[in-house]
């Protein structure tokens, strides 16, 4: 996700503990924190990953199935 504004200026990092729900069709449908999490970061993640994140969608009995998993995203500033 592109690295929030005010963050970068400041040289904040972050590491994001999130639960993605994954509908049927391989898109995001909600993210959520796992844990404590800068608002800023957490807005910023979320807003990409709703927008632009796909996952081959899980299935059961050969039929396509909403799903869930958590992820860790970092936020780091390069040397």
């Amino acid at each position: 996700p592109p690295y929030p504004q005010p963050k970068q200026a400041r040289e904040e990092e972050a590491s994001l503990g999130l639960r993605l729900s994954i509908g049927a069709n391989g898109r995001v449908v909600a993210v959520e924190p796992v844990g404590k999490v800068d608002r800023t970061f957490f807005g910023a993640a979320r807003r990409h990953i709703l927008a632009r994140w796909r996952y081959k969608p899980a299935t059961e009995d050969g039929r396509a199935v909403a799903s869930s998993t958590v992820i860790t995203l970092k936020f780091e500033l390069e040397d």
